[in-house]
């Protein structure tokens, strides 16, 4: 009886050390994956974006943005962001940069698996900008719903739900009240330094009555070196709009991420 007792015991211990070493496994997987593609990922970020649009009649768009995101709460599946932009839209003539909508922002990363996992993300656009055509005149609710998968061949496939509604600011504004449907995927790459997105989506204006599309394509690479203890990640994206309805023809954005300081 004793013998088979032992030969429980080893049985169990092997299980135990077996569990952590497979749990070992995959956290060096996840952290080896951390290039900013994972939107399940939970750590301190800093990003600035800069996005030009030709919008329909020859007018552009041009915005710095500058955001910031911290892990919060004892498991850190939290995570507060603050966004302040700065822009210059020239459809009443005026090209100067100034302060546009500030966005706050907290989102809840759950049900975290090998499989895939949840993000929800509130976000606040604050009536902030300092001339009428940097802004939309209200506060605005942004309420953001994400499933992603993780495939067998560490590819990833994230859809979103997103919905924007306005609720208060300039009683002659037109409203908010947009939603929009995102098909993220992410192509494992042969080297884990290299990055590659494809985001695809299809936005309905219930305000406007219009819907419309478009596709974004990301390139981007990881730095050799590393900037306060966090990855250095440089990226391109150029995207296209489609369809009548469409707010512009074609954009390009450049952006400079400092992930995991």
């Amino acid at each position: 009886m004793a013998k088979f007792q032992r030969q429980i015991n080893f049985i169990q211990c092997l299980g135990y050390i077996t569990a952590c070493l497979v749990g070992s496994a995959f956290a060096a997987e996840q952290e080896k994956l951390d290039n900013g593609t994972d939107p399940t990922r939970v750590s301190n970020t800093f990003v600035a974006r800069f996005e030009h649009i030709a919008l329909r009649n020859g007018f552009d768009s041009n915005i710095l943005r500058l955001r910031y995101t911290k892990p919060v709460g004892e498991r850190k599946n939290y995570i507060l962001s603050l966004e302040i932009p700065v822009s210059s839209v020239d459809v009443l003539g005026n090209r100067h940069y100034d302060l546009g909508d500030v966005v706050l922002g907290l989102t809840h990363v759950f049900g975290l698996t090998r499989e895939g996992g949840y993000v929800l993300k509130g976000e606040l656009a604050l009536d902030t900008a300092d001339r009428r055509e940097l802004g939309t005149g209200k506060n605005v609710f942004k309420g953001t719903f994400v499933r992603a998968w993780f495939h067998p061949d560490g590819s990833i496939f994230a859809p979103a739900f997103v919905q924007e509604n306005s609720f208060s600011g300039e009683s002659n504004r037109a409203g908010v009240n947009r939603t929009t449907m995102d098909f993220y995927y992410v192509p494992k790459m042969a080297d884990p330094r290299n990055l590659v997105t494809f985001d695809p989506n299809i936005v309905h204006d219930w305000e406007a009555k219009q819907t419309y599309g478009g596709l974004a394509v990301t390139f981007g690479r990881v730095l050799g070196s590393k900037a306060f203890g966090g990855n250095q990640i440089v990226s391109i994206k150029p995207s296209v709009f489609v369809g009548g309805d469409r707010t512009g023809k074609w954009g390009v954005e450049v952006a400079y991420k400092l992930i995991g300081f």
